[in-house]
């Protein structure tokens, strides 16, 4: 099960923030991910994809992206982006296996409540 791909779709939002700023935010998060281990594939969400009255630019949708993760390398995604947060509030949904799971972190102090409910994901 932990080499298992899990979809994960991981939404930023800032109100501080204009959208271009935000945008540039979630392309900047993109690159990272990309270097964490378990990342099979990080990508911004085309407009083509989203469900209707979405928000894009640039052909992508505002504030989001997808990524593809093993099961093991949830737990470690969670981490680099909790551990980043920065004031934002980010939201993040994966689905594997039949199970899904939905977080939100708005502070790096957040990951303590939320990874018993990631670690449940990754061992049932």
């Amino acid at each position: 099960m932990l080499e298992t791909s899990v979809q994960v779709i991981i939404t930023l939002s800032d109100p501080q923030l204009k959208d271009e700023a935000l945008q540039e935010a979630v392309q900047n998060l993109q690159l990272d991910l990309r270097d964490v281990e378990g990342v099979t594939e990080a990508g911004l969400i085309p407009v083509e994809e989203a469900p209707p009255n979405s928000k894009g630019i640039g052909g992508f949708l505002l504030g989001q992206l997808q990524a593809s993760v093993t099961v093991k390398g949830l737990r470690t995604l969670v981490n680099v982006i909790g551990k980043n947060t920065f004031g934002r509030t980010i939201k993040i949904k994966a689905e594997g296996n039949g199970k899904k799971l939905e977080i939100e972190l708005n502070r790096p102090e957040d990951l303590e409540k939320i990874m018993p409910q990631v670690e449940k994901f990754i061992n049932e």
